[in-house]
């Protein structure tokens, strides 16, 4: 608290608190500060540097800066805890200001101020100030340690949600890494399966080769011979079986190789190849490999794709109709004639060999009579037979 010299500064210090009133959200400071004013200045008048006088004067400047600093310590929501105080204090005042203006003379007011009374209440007035102070500061601290809890509680309950919420996050994420561990796991043991197949793909590929990228190059162990064809003349130089060839059914035609013709069957065998290794025809028995083995040069043909079109066990049935027979041969005329033009038109030619003078199977429109080299066309070999019979 400030000490007040004589009344011109108790003056000061109640108009700065008056001006402050009109700054601040508490305006009923201004008015007790305005009523001390005057009775500060009455007790200027009649005080004749009397230091009861200044005394009485700086106790009601004390009370007055009490209010105000309390308040202003506080801020605006403690002023409802002084407004009653100030009130009652600014009411004095005015009282006391009233008695003042009574008194004509300066003894008689000097007589009213040096009343113990007045003092008495003025003390009364700034004990009950530093009384409504410390209330104040006691509801405060205890309001706030009341918010802090319920804050702290919040607190609390929102970190506790938060825990709550971070632990289901954390097992959700923890089971989809363990789903996402399991169809990696799945997707690499799939792939690792997958990768093992294309590797025994590529492994048989490897094995089996390709020959001038067209037909399949295999070898004599490929190939599982079952049983001749019964047909086959044996008189050409090469025997033909029914075979197995990774689990399916294929015609092979087997080279026979005598030890002083080795490289002429050889060369016979490669001519071979080279005339049929291209031909696709649905009426030709197409090719689907050949094994290069210089001790077993073999021809593997597909499976006729139109055998059912011919009986292999009887051409012509018992008792079939004349009809039946000339549609027969007529069918299988078409089909030697469709095949005669696909050969003219890719250039086919027979090769000369110095035991073989057999000329093309196509010449000038005309099917020759030697039919020696639609052995392998859909139509079954016991039917060419007997065809080449019907076309002496």
């Amino acid at each position: 608290m400030p000490r007040y010299l004589d009344i011109d500064s108790c003056l000061q210090a109640a108009r700065l608190t008056a001006a402050a009133g009109e700054m601040a959200p508490f305006p009923f400071v201004k008015g007790a500060a305005l009523c001390v004013i005057v009775v500060l200045e009455i007790i200027q008048k009649a005080a004749n540097n009397r230091n009861d006088l200044r005394e009485l004067a700086a106790s009601i400047v004390k009370t007055l800066v009490a209010v105000r600093d309390a308040m202003i310590e506080h801020g605006p929501t403690s002023a409802s805890h002084f407004q009653n105080i100030c009130v009652e204090f600014q009411d004095y005042m005015t009282e006391l200001l009233s008695k003042l203006n009574s008194e004509r003379r300066s003894r008689g007011i000097r007589r009213v101020l040096k009343a113990k009374k007045i003092s008495d209440d003025i003390s009364a007035y700034r004990q009950r100030v530093q009384a409504i102070k410390e209330d104040f500061l006691i509801r405060t601290t205890t309001t706030t340690r009341l918010v802090l809890s319920d804050v702290q509680d919040q607190v609390n309950t929102r970190l506790g949600a938060l825990a709550d919420t971070m632990e289901t996050a954390q097992r959700n994420v923890t089971s989809a890494i363990r789903d996402s561990i399991e169809e990696i796991r799945a997707s690499g043991a799939l792939q690792s399966e997958t990768v093992g197949k294309l590797q025994a793909t590529l492994q048989v590929c490897q094995q089996h080769g390709i020959y001038k990228g067209v037909v399949r190059d295999l070898i004599p162990g490929d190939i599982y011979l079952k049983a001749p064809i019964s047909y086959a003349s044996g008189s050409d130089g090469f025997d033909e079986y029914h075979a197995i060839i990774d689990d399916r059914p294929k015609f092979v035609r087997v080279f026979r190789v005598q030890a002083d013709q080795k490289e002429r069957v050889m060369q016979r065998f490669q001519k071979e190849v080279d005339r049929r290794i291209h031909l696709r025809h649905p009426n030709i028995t197409q090719l689907f490999g050949v094994c290069m083995s210089p001790t077993f040069p073999t021809l593997i043909f597909h499976r006729t794709a139109n055998g059912e079109l011919y009986d292999n066990g009887e051409v012509l049935p018992h008792g079939i109709s004349v009809t039946g027979t000339l549609r027969f041969y007529l069918r299988m005329y078409n089909d030697l004639q469709s095949i005669a033009k696909y050969l003219a038109e890719q250039d086919w030619t027979h090769p000369q060999e110095e035991d073989d003078v057999s000329e093309i199977p196509y010449s000038s429109g005309q099917l020759h009579d030697d039919l020696k080299e639609f052995d392998h066309i859909t139509i079954p070999d016991p039917l060419l037979q007997r065809a080449r019979t019907a076309h002496p």
